[in-house]
């Protein structure tokens, strides 16, 4: 939709693309509404629920009957890629008003879009976010049970704050920005997932109109949907706030199975070494040939240490060179033959190695089948994110995951961010999550 005529400000940006194409505006589904209130500025009662406003002032005057559909379908594509992410069916709990016909895509946009004037919009300049929310505050806009997402139609500012009410905002309309800010209202930060110590990069970690829209995709930083009682660090160490974005009271409880972007197969400590202390052993994960693991030493944030990024632990294999080395994850998860499978892994060294991906599959009588490798790769001291990709063969029932370092070596590397990807998307050439 094109600006209105007299509007000096356009918000309307471009929606990300990325991992694969969204759907046209028409094919994106409705998300409708979860409560509706005859007065949403006394939000108590009821179940907590995201409330859109659309914010005005002077200097743009009121466009609201212009861009209130355009609003609704952008909370409708925020919804698309929270579901989208996963093969968990997941969406956002959102807020109404009564007095509209919602039958129809023009009352449900309206009941759900609330227009509200920003008094103390800064003419000729930004308005910060503070501004927008101490203006919903004095509105008499009750926050307890609500999180704001803001549609600022004025020089405003893209970001999350939490004041007297709790606003996302976003002066760039597109779903991957308000997702973005809605996130950071569950009390999260950006997370280090560039593969560089102390380097910030939110790709990896949530929605961005830049990149793309998907929540994060290897389920290790924030939010995992199949395992809601697993936590994660919501920032750098010594931060110890932990999370589960899945879990949060906004969004409806995950369901399993709505075939989604990806499909893991392994638990929170499967993928994050995530629950002993350094120098500890790894639980889930079993040691064979020539080697020994632990959960790798503490160092400072800026080193190779126990903090991969975000706080999360990493495990360390100590190769030895009299025989090849595996380290495995000890569970096998089930799989069906004839289906394709890929095993993700990050690793890094500090000094230098090579190592490659095994998937072993197994029978219902847990008897060895056969073995796919991956290539192998010769490590560095970045993190590098790894992978391995089969169909499960004919009487194959579970499989086991193993990083592998052939005989005549002596050298020590770092294992985390494992995921079992069941490649059943029907969005990508292979079914699989991308790759990094």
């Amino acid at each position: 939709m094109a600006s209105p005529a007299h509007a000096a400000f356009d918000p309307i940006s471009t929606e990300p693309t990325a991992p694969y194409a969204q759907p046209v505006d028409a094919n994106v589904p409705k998300r409708g509404c979860a409560v509706t209130l005859s007065d949403p500025k006394n939000a108590a009662a009821g179940i907590p629920a995201v409330q859109v406003i659309y914010a005005w002032h002077e200097e743009n005057g009121n466009n609201y009957a212009a861009y209130v559909d355009r609003i609704a379908k952008i909370v409708d594509r925020m919804d698309w890629l929270l579901d989208e992410s996963t093969n968990y069916d997941q969406h956002i709990n959102l807020g109404c008003r009564t007095g509209y016909n919602t039958s129809t895509y023009s009352g449900y946009a309206q009941a759900l879009v609330i227009p509200e004037k920003i008094e103390a919009g800064v003419i000729g300049g930004e308005t910060a976010a503070d501004v927008v929310a101490a203006d919903l505050a004095a509105a008499g806009y009750d926050d307890a049970n609500r999180k704001y997402v803001v549609f600022e139609d004025f020089d405003g500012t893209s970001q999350a704050y939490c004041g007297a009410v709790c606003v996302a905002a976003a002066d760039e309309w597109d779903s991957g920005t308000a997702m973005h800010e809605l996130v950071h209202l569950n009390d999260v930060d950006h997370a280090k997932v560039s593969e560089v110590p102390d380097t910030l990069a939110v790709n990896d970690l949530m929605t961005s109109q830049y990149n793309d829209w998907q929540m994060d995709q290897e389920f290790n930083n924030y939010y995992d949907p199949s395992e809601t009682s697993a936590t994660f660090y919501t920032s750098n160490y010594p931060d110890t706030r932990l999370r589960n974005v899945a879990a949060w009271s906004f969004f409806t409880t995950p369901t399993c199975c709505d075939v989604g972007y990806s499909n893991d197969l392994l638990t929170a400590q499967e993928r994050t070494i995530e629950a002993e202390a350094p120098y500890g052993y790894p639980s889930a994960f079993t040691p064979s040939g020539g080697g020994w693991m632990q959960v790798t030493p503490p160092g400072t944030d800026a080193q190779v240490s126990a903090r991969y990024y975000d706080g999360r632990r990493s495990l360390t294999m100590n190769v030895q060179s009299h025989a090849e080395g595996l380290v495995s994850v000890t569970r096998k998860p089930s799989v069906t033959a004839g289906q394709r499978y890929k095993f993700f892994a990050r690793l890094t060294t500090g000094t230098s190695g090579n190592v490659k991906l095994r998937l072993s599959w197994y029978n219902s009588s847990n008897t060895l089948l056969s073995s796919t490798d991956g290539p192998l790769n010769a490590l560095t001291s970045s993190w590098q994110e790894y992978a391995v990709s089969a169909l499960a063969p004919t009487g194959a029932t579970s499989v086991q995951l193993s990083v592998v370092s052939p005989s005549g070596q002596t050298f020590a590397y770092l294992l985390d961010s494992l995921q079992l990807n069941h490649c059943n998307n029907g969005k990508t050439t292979d079914g699989c999550r991308l790759a990094g």
